[in-house]
């Protein structure tokens, strides 16, 4: 509900508030010492956005995935390294999660996963299994029971990031990790 709301109030801008804001902001500037913390914020901003790729892949998947299935599917992703990321953990537990987790990697089906909810904000993820190849052009979204490849094959095809797609399939990709 709370995302619907947010995408509602992005889509019909209130150009009244828009004008009282920007009044504000030219009848109250700010101060020398805060526009220093604020460009300082900004550029502690963008070197924490150096290490992350500009592109690559992400696969969402789900403890409801029934085992075995979650199982081929993180092996498919280690296969084309593509880092598996999980919504939230089991039941709001670190110990049972953990617990999943260890039981994947212990039976090679994984190297791990990343648990991260802005992800599934960002690509607007709400069903899993799901693949994310994204570039500079954008991003494409697989989703649906298909095997990684087929995945991967469908954006090489027809998708924005096909040549992100392109190299993942032959072994040479930015993983996105």
């Amino acid at each position: 509900q709370q995302e619907n709301l947010s995408r509602q109030l992005r889509e019909k801008p209130d150009h009244q508030l828009k004008a009282w804001a920007e009044k504000q902001v030219l009848e109250n500037p700010l101060q020398r010492s805060d526009n220093h913390f604020l460009d300082e914020l900004v550029r502690k901003q963008q070197a924490s956005q150096d290490g992350k790729p500009r592109q690559g892949a992400l696969y969402f998947v789900s403890f409801s995935i029934p085992e075995e299935g979650l199982k081929r599917m993180l092996g498919e992703t280690r296969h084309y390294g593509i880092p598996a990321t999980l919504r939230g953990m089991v039941n709001n537990d670190l110990k049972t999660t953990a617990e999943a987790v260890l039981s994947l990697v212990k039976d090679g089906a994984t190297d791990g996963v990343q648990i991260d909810p802005t992800l599934f904000s960002q690509y607007g993820i709400r069903s899993v299994p799901a693949l994310v190849v994204f570039c500079s052009q954008g991003y494409d979204i697989i989703r649906g029971n298909l095997r990684v490849g087929q995945a991967l094959e469908k954006v090489a095809a027809t998708g924005d990031c096909r040549q992100v797609a392109h190299d993942l399939l032959a072994g040479k990709g930015d993983s996105g990790k």
